[in-house]
């Protein structure tokens, strides 16, 4: 008799939790694109780890295009942005303006060109004490080297 009473009451339950579930991201939209870049024999290549940012007057969202092949989304609210892709400090900043329908989706691509700025591994801070610590290592391999008897 418990299971004849407990099936209708998980059912209504189960209605009541669908019914109270927000509005899903379905209805809100999105900016998808491709960020490329020409390298030094003019061949139009995919650029990774770039930082793609749309801003309106709502406020700013920031996404980084990840994947290996340059690809970006992201979801927004209907309205004008300007998306700006950026990766500094060895690409010139573009932006280009977009306006996005309510559910529908906008494609935007980028051909960043090159600075010509050397990409810095670390921060130039770093540089006296990077060659420190070469040095260091340097003169411990030569000492260990001299202590070595000699296998011949």
């Amino acid at each position: 008799m418990r299971h004849l009473l407990a099936v209708p009451l998980v059912f209504l339950v189960l209605i009541q939790f669908a019914l109270t579930i927000p509005a899903s991201h379905a209805s809100m939209s999105a900016i998808r694109g491709t960020v490329y870049w020409y390298d030094q024999y003019g061949n139009l290549r995919p650029l990774s780890w770039v930082q793609v940012t749309a801003a309106s007057e709502d406020g700013t969202m920031t996404v980084t295009s990840s994947t290996t092949d340059g690809n970006f989304v992201m979801r927004v609210a209907p309205g004008t942005y300007d998306v700006t892709a950026s990766s500094d400090p060895g690409f010139v900043p573009q932006t280009h303006a977009v306006t996005v329908s309510d559910g529908g989706v906008a494609t935007v691509d980028f051909y960043l060109e090159p600075t010509g700025k050397p990409i810095p591994e670390y921060p130039s801070s770093l540089q006296p004490v990077m060659l420190a610590v070469a040095a260091l290592v340097a003169v411990i391999m030569i000492r260990r080297r001299q202590r070595k008897p000699s296998a011949f």
